[in-house]
């Protein structure tokens, strides 16, 4: 291989990982849902997210640094209810994973604190529910 092609080839792959890398690092932090999108491709109106009571803190996802993650849903009692799970980030697809089951979010986009996923509407679907979350500060 001559040097041009080492040199591309070598570039390609940092800003590969430097691009996953970025991606993950937007991810990490706590997501507020906000609704879902009617529409396909991730666009559309955004039919907002009903708490069960809301009074209470904003329904949430958290994903950590370690690749854990908790998503944490309210009752009418206000009592959260945590569901925890591990995370993994390659290119665009986030796999979810409890136990022996997992789930796939396609990350549609991650912009000025805003984050869209495609979720699947059962496993194996192709057809995908466009999902609207707004990163807390």
């Amino acid at each position: 291989m001559n040097i041009l092609k080492q040199t591309t080839l070598a570039l390609t792959t940092l800003m590969l990982f430097s691009c996953n890398g970025n991606a993950q690092n937007e991810l990490i932090g706590t997501w507020e849902i906000q609704g879902i999108l009617l529409g396909d491709d991730g666009e559309g109106a955004l039919m907002p997210h009903r708490q069960a009571n809301p009074d209470c803190e904003a329904d949430h996802t958290v994903f950590t640094a370690d690749h854990t993650a908790k998503e944490v849903k309210h009752n009418k009692s206000c009592e959260a209810n945590e569901t925890t799970f591990d995370w993994e980030l390659e290119d665009n697809l986030l796999t979810l994973t409890k136990e022996e089951r997992s789930i796939n979010w396609l990350i549609h986009s991650i912009e000025n604190g805003k984050m869209t996923v495609g979720v699947q509407t059962r496993p194996g679907s192709e057809n995908r529910m466009y999902v609207v979350y707004q990163k807390r500060d």
